[in-house]
């Protein structure tokens, strides 16, 4: 009872009254979405291809992050915008909110409740409850934007389309792959990237352990190792698709000891904190 009414605080201050940063997910589907009707409409224009699409081609191409980065002198390398935008938006919602509440009110609460770790529970699952938001509301604005652009709102995809814009092998998904791949393990790397850099927040700063956050991604969009946790947000990166990619399953393994660190960290760190 005592997490209950601490989760119902920070989703009152830590989400409602932080909403207008939900347009951040908003823009990045429409701005993907976009993109894709507007190569459809230039294919039908050339007489290549005539489709509208299907609700699985929107959501792959808005999930597809880049493809394997390989070191070449004469290539240049250049962050996926949209795909670095995304992530790093939801690090910025996550980045302040803990840290603030607990100089601000943490004597306060804590004392009244008796417990630090339901103070500490509650933080993770409002970072839980954020980091599904965030990945609903731009998976529901890319359904309502393909709706729109008459696709057909299926999890099937176009056969000659995917096979122009992606590796042959793509087409082979199942629509459980598709899931697995563009939002299932994202979400679950994602949310263990983010408690971690609540906790983080904590023990050192919250501009640093935002700015640690920005460095993994970067890294991970020029490096393919398995290590990289921001290598499992981006579809073109797992090892259906690519050989030189990251296994999913090793996405999920990693996303557990994420977890896992995060809940036993915070544990130990507020039993052991002077809060008087």
């Amino acid at each position: 009872m005592r997490t209950l009414r601490l989760l119902g605080r920070d989703m009152e201050n830590g989400i409602l009254r932080r909403c207008v940063l939900f347009i951040l997910p908003l823009l990045f589907a429409v701005s993907q979405t976009r993109e894709l009707h507007a190569y459809l409409i230039e294919l039908a224009d050339g007489n290549i291809l005539l489709t509208n699409g299907t609700f699985a081609d929107y959501l792959l191409f808005a999930m597809k992050g880049m493809e394997v980065y390989y070191f070449d002198p004469r290539s240049v390398f250049d962050i996926p915008i949209y795909w670095f935008a995304f992530q790093i938006g939801l690090a910025y919602f996550l980045a302040y909110y803990s840290s603030d509440d607990f100089a601000a009110n943490a004597r306060v609460v804590c004392l009244a409740s008796g417990s630090r770790r339901s103070w500490w529970v509650s933080k993770l699952i409002y970072c839980t409850v954020a980091v599904v938001m965030y990945f609903a509301v731009c998976v529901l604005t890319i359904y309502l934007m393909a709706a729109a652009y008459g696709a057909d709102m299926t999890m099937d995809m176009t056969a000659a389309l995917t096979t122009r814009l992606y590796p042959p092998q793509t087409y082979n998904f199942s629509a459980a792959d598709l899931l697995l791949i563009t939002l299932f393990i994202p979400m679950l790397v994602t949310l263990g990237i983010s408690q971690l850099q609540v906790l983080a927040g904590f023990i050192i700063t919250p501009v640093i352990s935002f700015a640690a956050v920005c460095g993994v991604y970067v890294l991970s969009a020029y490096y393919t190792v398995w290590y990289l946790s921001g290598n499992y947000t981006m579809w073109q990166r797992v090892s259906y698709v690519v050989a030189d990619g990251v296994n999913p399953m090793s996405g999920l393994v990693l996303a557990a000891g994420m977890l896992i660190t995060a809940f036993a960290g915070g544990i130990v760190y507020f039993d052991n904190k002077d809060i008087i």
